[in-house]
């Protein structure tokens, strides 16, 4: 039987820098959380199908925080994050059984065994490196990962280029580093995608440039840059943990005339490069997104919002929509459990829909994706792994769907047209609203003087200052952040993200004063020591990478736009 098309998952997994930078409500319990709720049960989803369920996935890991996960100090720190997790519901567990509380007993009896397992996993089956097992699970093609910018900034906000090219740069010899491979794909932070503009000194190349100047073929946006019209991602859509800005707004219009016939089951090459853009697919993405319709809004799953006063577990269902917190009903896994295969069953359906209009319409094997971010499966939803493992088995037995990460769908079907992208994002409205607005505009502005400062000092610092730069572009590439502005506009961590933001921003305000200030003192090369310590990311960067670059991408040894 011929395939109708093929599906892809795209996972995009990533976290902001927070080792040093307390631990809760918002710090290094973020990386804990993750961990344990999403990247220990998906690895061993993944790693558990074996050869009766062909297929394969694309996942982003985004470089800051691979950096993390790959610390001792964090992989002991998760560790001993399950460990507690197990004490804590063990002392519910009895605490319930005194009460006579039996149900609640019975539900701490089961988060005991869960979080046992998932210790298990993580110490014996994965040795506690998570992101080794993930380059494992790549070099047995279960699954493809995707490069991003160093610190997922936002990057058609940066002024300078050279910021540009920093992020993505770094971000890559990241992903060599890790992952010893080199990527074929890259994720926008935010889909963020800017095209080219100006003329002469003004000129700025569109982002695709500097993706294909580093051998990336493709990039993913959101579908109403390929689609037009509203993006899908207002306030009124989305569940309640992904909402950011009031209103909705058309993205901006192309510049070069309309295909024929634009979807998001194509691939399109992008302007006059070699670069691929993918898009998600509305439909399929908001079944999990949608704060209506989506999956994880059923009454039967694990309420996120409350918690134990005690411990911190959760022991409450969604029980059904407008439900307060103080009436929900206590969970029940084995209920749940049975929801989960209903919902992969008919997301499957709905996959082999899309794939199957496409082919009538176009007379072509398409492409379908859900895009989603990782953190959504376990953490937010709780039985979200458990899902995606059904969909996976249900698709590779369906037949008529080829599950295969996207840079072998393109070398199956190389694009054959072109599209000007709008300058677009996945936020609200599809713009970059949830990112630039009054609340956030005294961020971007100091942003932008660090920006030409640093290549004032690269152009000018002494060789024997060469740590104190190096540090100085590690403290502009974690101001960069998209996560600050974010946290800001959403109000889910406002005082916290200012003041790492500041941190940062005072940190590389003080280098900056000592490379333009003659002889270092042993206190300046203390201090110096302690940020190395503090911020310890990309060992390897180079502060060349953030040397003026305006209107040009070219790497070393490349044939990029000639700066």
């Amino acid at each position: 039987m011929e395939p109708l098309g093929s599906f892809a998952f795209v996972l995009h997994t990533h976290l902001p820098y927070s080792r040093h930078a307390g631990r809760w409500p918002h710090g290094e319990e973020w990386l804990d959380e993750a961990a344990t709720d999403t990247y220990i049960p998906l690895l061993e989803m993944l790693s558990s199908l074996g050869d009766d369920v062909p297929f394969a996935i694309t996942i982003s890991l985004t470089p800051v925080l691979a950096e993390q996960l790959a610390a001792p100090e964090v992989m002991a720190d998760i560790e001993s994050y399950l460990r507690d997790l197990i004490r804590r519901s063990q002392e519910d567990q009895a605490r319930f059984e005194r009460s006579g509380d039996w149900q609640q007993a019975s539900l701490a009896h089961y988060y005991c065994r869960w979080y046992e397992a998932r210790l298990r996993a993580y110490l014996d089956r994965f040795a506690g490196d998570i992101v080794g097992a993930i380059r494992r699970l790549q070099e047995q093609g279960r699954i493809e990962v995707i490069a991003s910018a160093a610190t997922h900034a936002y990057l058609p906000l940066l002024s300078r280029d050279s910021s540009v090219y920093a992020q993505v740069h770094t971000g890559i010899e990241a992903y060599r580093a890790r992952l010893a491979s080199a990527p074929q794909g890259f994720w926008l932070p935010e889909c963020a995608y800017r095209p080219a503009s100006g003329a002469g000194d003004a000129f700025r190349p569109g982002l695709e440039e500097f993706l294909g100047d580093h051998g990336i073929r493709f990039f993913f946006v959101e579908s109403n840059a390929i689609e037009g019209g509203a993006a899908p991602t207002g306030t009124g859509h989305l569940a309640p943990w992904y909402r950011g800005t009031e209103r909705l707004a058309q993205a901006s219009p192309s510049g070069r005339a309309p295909v024929e016939f634009r979807t998001t089951s194509l691939p399109y090459l992008v302007g006059n490069s070699d670069v691929c853009v993918v898009a998600r697919n509305r439909r399929l993405s908001m079944q999990v997104w949608s704060a209506g319709s989506g999956y994880p809004g059923d009454g039967r799953y694990r309420e996120f919002h409350k918690r134990d006063a005690g411990s911190g577990l959760r022991y409450w269902s969604v029980t059904g929509s407008g439900v307060g917190l103080g009436d929900k009903a206590y969970y029940d896994p084995d209920f749940a459990s049975e929801c989960v295969l209903g919902h992969a069953k008919h997301f499957a359906a709905l996959v082999v829909e899309e794939l199957q209009a496409h082919r009538e319409r176009y007379g072509s094997p398409g492409l379908a994706t859900a895009v989603f971010d990782t953190e959504l499966f376990g953490h937010w939803w709780f039985e979200g792994i458990e899902w995606l493992g059904h969909v996976l088995k249900l698709l590779a037995r369906e037949g008529r769907v080829r599950l295969q990460p996207v840079a072998g769908y393109l070398e199956a079907n190389p694009p054959q047209q072109r599209i000007d992208l709008p300058a677009c994002s996945w936020g609200a409205g599809g713009d970059e609203r949830t990112w630039l607005n009054d609340d956030t505009r005294p961020m971007w502005e100091g942003i932008h003087a660090a920006e030409a400062t640093m290549e004032r000092l690269v152009a000018t610092a002494s060789p024997d200052k060469g740590r104190f730069l190096a540090q100085a572009g590690r403290e502009l590439l974690l101001m960069q952040s998209s996560d600050w502005p974010f946290l800001v506009t959403t109000g889910q961590a406002r005082e916290y993200a200012w003041q790492r933001f500041r941190d940062h921003q005072e940190r590389f305000s003080l280098l900056s004063r000592l490379l333009q200030a003659g002889g270092c003192t042993a206190d300046e090369w203390a201090y110096l020591e302690r940020l190395e310590r503090l911020d310890d990311l990309y060992p390897f960067l180079r502060p060349a990478w953030f040397a003026e670059r305006q209107g040009c991408t070219r790497r070393e040894g490349t044939g990029g736009r000639p700066c």
